[in-house]
């Protein structure tokens, strides 16, 4: 049987980081049909590789921005801090459920790599090397050698399968790095179209405009190992934002007085961290999958409580976290929904 390992962003106590990670490996094994076995490369990136005057730049683009949004920047942090210190216990709660479903759920590699550069020394042996999903190959995020698979031994295979860039285009030094890391490339996709036609420019073979990973199992594949936690209204509409503007909150009250149904909140944004509210805390994936596939409806501004939405068939809305410069971060919402009519 031959082993594949996959290197893609995991353990961050996010939903869709996690789910996607948790997917891509069991859709390599169904389809391996009992030749394949694949598990998760348990790196927890605890440094970017870029170099230092790369992050400085980037630092100093961005000042004037800083500057103009002081206050905003401020008061952000500091609204933070106070629903941190709030709810310390139920954030332990809510990450001892992640913990849980990496443990019952997911096949992860026998070491742990605090630091990618960890990977290097003594780098985990497979058949065959995939950068997964999320956004693996975002300069916002960090463009890392390790999520490049600059670690795999020579003459192993190497393929992508739906990293996503999350820009509108890579500099001069990002399309020099990419280039020279993309050699050696047996398979190379990406999960949106715009993504994939820069890459295009960059990869030495084709690039494939693939599905997010979480699409590609079913909803029965899904659902056994969903959880509904206790304590739900009979029905509901499910709110999972993740932004932090007032106008699809507002109608979200709307839409609630107008159905008679109340709102149950997933705590994604400090915004909506507040005791009136319904907030369900014991939320892990497992849960996070639960609380969709049984809402009346979801509300959301996240590109993974939009996918699991159209997976499960449920009545929706979509709305746009960003407008400005962040724009860019809503295009992923925007292509999928194109894509799917």
């Amino acid at each position: 049987m031959k082993k594949i390992g996959i290197i893609t962003y995991f353990y961050y106590y996010n939903y869709g980081t996690m789910l996607q990670g948790y997917a891509l490996q069991k859709v390599m094994e169904r389809e391996g049909k009992g030749e394949f076995s694949s598990e998760i490369i348990d790196c927890r990136f605890g440094e970017k590789n870029l170099s230092f005057w790369y992050y400085f730049k980037i630092r100093v683009k961005r000042f004037f921005v800083y500057f103009t949004e002081i206050k905003r920047v401020i008061s952000t942090f500091k609204r933070r801090d106070l629903t941190n210190a709030k709810y310390r216990e139920e954030n332990s709660q809510k990450r001892r459920l992640f913990d849980d479903f990496v443990i019952q759920c997911c096949s992860m590699s026998e070491k742990t790599y605090k630091q990618s550069g960890d990977l290097y020394p003594n780098p985990p042996i497979y058949d065959i090397y995939v950068t997964g999903s999320d956004q693996t190959w975002s300069p916002k995020v960090g463009l890392r050698d390790s999520c490049f698979l600059g670690f795999a031994p020579k003459g192993k295979v190497k393929a992508a399968y739906a990293p996503s860039i999350g820009v509108s285009s890579y500099s001069a030094e990002e399309e020099q790095y990419v280039r020279e890391h993309l050699k050696g490339y047996k398979f190379v996709s990406c999960r949106e179209k715009h993504g994939a036609e820069i890459l295009k420019k960059l990869s030495p073979v084709s690039v494939e405009t693939v599905l997010d990973p979480t699409l590609l199992l079913r909803p029965d594949e899904w659902r056994q190992v969903a959880v509904i936690p206790g304590g739900l209204p009979e029905k509901y509409i499910l709110c999972y934002y993740i932004g932090e503007r007032m106008y699809y909150r507002d109608f979200a009250k709307q839409l609630s007085r107008q159905l008679n149904l109340p709102l149950v909140f997933i705590p994604g944004s400090n915004t909506d961290m507040k005791d009136e509210n319904h907030l369900v805390w014991k939320s892990g994936a497992r849960e996070f999958l639960g609380l969709i596939d049984n809402a009346e409806v979801v509300l959301t501004d996240s590109f993974h409580g939009t996918i699991f939405s159209i997976n499960f068939r449920k009545n929706f809305y979509s709305f746009i976290k960003h407008e400005g410069a962040k724009a860019m971060d809503n295009m992923r919402i925007i292509d999928i929904l194109d894509r799917l009519g």
